[in-house]
C-alpha cells in the first residue's frame, strides 16, 4: 500500500484519551480532544468522537458502531473560555451512522441508524431515537420515550429494558482479533 493510501485510510486521532483497560477502541476510530471512555465500552472502526468544544465523558458498557459521530462542538455564540463537558451515561447503543451533539445522554438509550440529535436536545434514560429521526428542539426527552417516523412522533414505552451485554461480550472478544486497538494517551 502506498504512503498516500496508508495516511488516507488511517483516521487522525489526537488529544488526551483516557480509555478504561477493558474498553475496546479500534485504532481506525477517530478520537479528537479530551475524551474519556469507560469500562467495557466498544468503539468500532470509522466511529468519530470529537471533543472540539470541551471534554467528552463516555460511561461504561456503551456500544458505538461504525460511522457514528459524537461531537462536542464549539458553539459559535459562546466565548472560548466557556467550556461544557458532554456526558454520555452507561449502556447506550449508537447504531451505524448515528450523529449526536447532545450534551447530556442518560443510561440505556438506543440511537438507531442515521438518527440525529442536536446540542440543545437532552436525552434522559431508556429512550429510543428511531432510524433517521432528527431532534433539534431545546427539550429533554423524558425517560422511556420512543421517537419514530418522519414527524418524530413520541410514544411512552412500557419499561422493558433490554441489555446489550451479550453483544458487548462477543465484540470485546472478537474485535481485538481483527483490529488494532487504541490505548490511553497520558498527558505530557
Amino acid at each position: 500500500m502506498s504512503e498516500a493510501n496508508k495516511s488516507r485510510s488511517q483516521p487522525k486521532s489526537s488529544g488526551n484519551f483516557k480509555i478504561a483497560k477493558d474498553a475496546v477502541v479500534c485504532s481506525e476510530a477517530q478520537l479528537v480532544g479530551d475524551v474519556t471512555i469507560g469500562s467495557r465500552t466498544v468503539i468500532h472502526p470509522t466511529a468519530r468522537i470529537l471533543a472540539e468544544g470541551g471534554p467528552i465523558v463516555i460511561g461504561d458498557n456503551n456500544l458505538i458502531q461504525e460511522k457514528v459521530t459524537i461531537i462536542n462542538s464549539k458553539p459559535s455564540n459562546v466565548e472560548s473560555s466557556n467550556v461544557r463537558c458532554m456526558i454520555i451515561g452507561n449502556g447506550n447503543v449508537f447504531e451505524v451512522g448515528a450523529y449526536s451533539e447532545s450534551m447530556v445522554v442518560g443510561d440505556r438509550n438506543t440511537f438507531e441508524a442515521k438518527s440525529r440529535v442536536s446540542r440543545v436536545t437532552a436525552i434522559s434514560s431508556h429512550c429510543v431515537i428511531g432510524a433517521g429521526c432528527s431532534l433539534d428542539s431545546a427539550e429533554t426527552i423524558p425517560p422511556d420515550t420512543m421517537i419514530c417516523g418522519r414527524e418524530n412522533r413520541q410514544f411512552t414505552m412500557k419499561s422493558v429494558h433490554s441489555s446489550n451485554q451479550q453483544q458487548l461480550d462477543l465484540l470485546i472478544k472478537m474485535l481485538p482479533n481483527y483490529h488494532r486497538l487504541t490505548k490511553s494517551v497520558q498527558p505530557a
